[in-house]
């Protein structure tokens, strides 16, 4: 198996969701088959950053160059995984994600980029309509939109301020364990922002690790539905796709 770098910390949460979630599946894979000692996982390496200076290098959304500090903060973590011999790497968050293209900007390794993995699954369900919940820049910033058009998918991101601000909020309260109506919040959302009259599949992407644990019955799955809606859990997602790719050296 080819080994993983991890750029994680941002949040310390989602470290913990993606590390268990290769492991479990790796432990799955190898379930049947007949092994000299225990199951094997990939070899991983995991550059943990720090999520408060990482939040407080984020830039203006108007102004791209007060995006480089940012960038580069996890262009010397992408690098140092690198140089630790990682075949390839993923970062552990959506966020950074809409900086993309700079961040692996001179990176000699592939860096899996979570919109696109997002991306697959929507068009492998044959989505429609993907309403997008997340941090602040994630809601914000046109590229998830623009990657799921590409794949023939409408993104959509709730319109107002209000709205915004609520998931924001929820994935704080989420952390905290402290919002006992979070379910109720987020399918509100759905109810308001996708339609119900369309032949295609509507889709939500549950787009912050936190998100998930409003739904805890369903938190290790990578998809699941609710009145007819598909929820992508795009940690999972993401770290599945960081194991097959692991696996597809062999």
């Amino acid at each position: 198996m080819k080994k993983i770098g991890i750029i994680g910390g941002v949040s310390w949460l989602s470290t913990v969701e993606y590390y268990k979630a290769i492991c479990q599946l790796s432990h799955e894979y190898q379930y049947s088959k007949i092994l000299n000692g225990p199951m094997a996982i990939p070899e991983m390496t995991i550059e943990s950053l720090n999520i408060n200076k990482s939040f407080n290098l984020r830039g203006a959304a108007d102004d791209e160059a007060s995006w480089c500090a940012y960038e580069a903060y996890f262009q010397k973590a992408l690098k140092r995984l690198e140089s630790s011999g990682a075949d390839f790497a993923i970062i552990a968050s959506n966020t950074p994600h809409n900086r993309y293209d700079s961040i692996v900007k001179g990176i000699g390794i592939p860096v899996l980029n979570i919109f696109e993995e997002v991306a697959k699954v929507c068009l492998k369900h044959d989505v429609g309509s993907a309403l997008i919940l997340g941090t602040a820049p994630t809601m914000a910033s046109p590229i998830f939109s623009s990657v799921l058009n590409q794949y023939g998918v409408l993104g959509k991101v709730p319109k107002t301020q209000h709205d915004k601000t609520m998931i924001i909020n929820l994935i704080d309260e989420l952390q905290a364990g402290k919002n006992p109506r979070a379910t109720e919040l987020i399918q509100g959302l759905v109810k308001k922002y996708l339609p119900a009259d369309t032949k295609k599949q509507q889709a939500v992407c549950l787009s912050c690790t936190e998100l998930p644990l409003a739904f805890a019955e369903f938190a290790d799955a990578p998809t699941f539905e609710i009145d007819e809606v598909l929820y992508i859990n795009t940690t999972i997602i993401h770290a599945k796709a960081a194991f097959e790719y692991a696996l597809a050296s062999n």
